[in-house]
């Protein structure tokens, strides 16, 4: 049997940033997370009317269906292009049990743990 261990991959604003980011960059502030429906719809060519929307079941599936690994590489990519941005801008590193993230958005530690799968499985 095969012992696997998970670690939770902490993103901040919202998941939603990170589901941006495998189509499109997308390195604004947001004040609600509601704003993101705009950003999504574009990313994946959709024309839901609201976040809820967005994240029914087959909606969000649908979503899902248009990534492949190649996506998922620009996403960690961009999320890192992020992340050095904020340090450039002089922004704190936060750390909040054991997960380390910037107070202002946007900014998103998920990619870590996606970069880690990539590299324990060769790809």
């Amino acid at each position: 049997m095969k012992n696997i261990t998970y670690k939770f991959g902490y993103s901040n604003f919202t998941f939603d940033l990170w589901m941006i980011l495998h189509k499109m960059d997308c390195n604004k502030m947001m004040i609600d997370r509601k704003q993101y429906i705009t950003m999504i719809n574009k990313a994946y060519n959709k024309k839901f009317k609201s976040m809820d929307d967005y994240k029914h079941k087959d909606h969000f599936h649908s979503c899902l269906q248009q990534l492949n690994i190649e996506d998922v590489k620009k996403a960690i990519k961009r999320s890192k292009n992020i992340m050095s941005s904020n340090k450039e801008k002089g922004y704190v590193i936060q750390n909040y049990k054991g997960y380390q993230f910037y107070k202002e958005n946007p900014s998103l530690m998920i990619w870590k743990v996606i970069e880690k799968i990539f590299q324990d499985c060769h790809l």
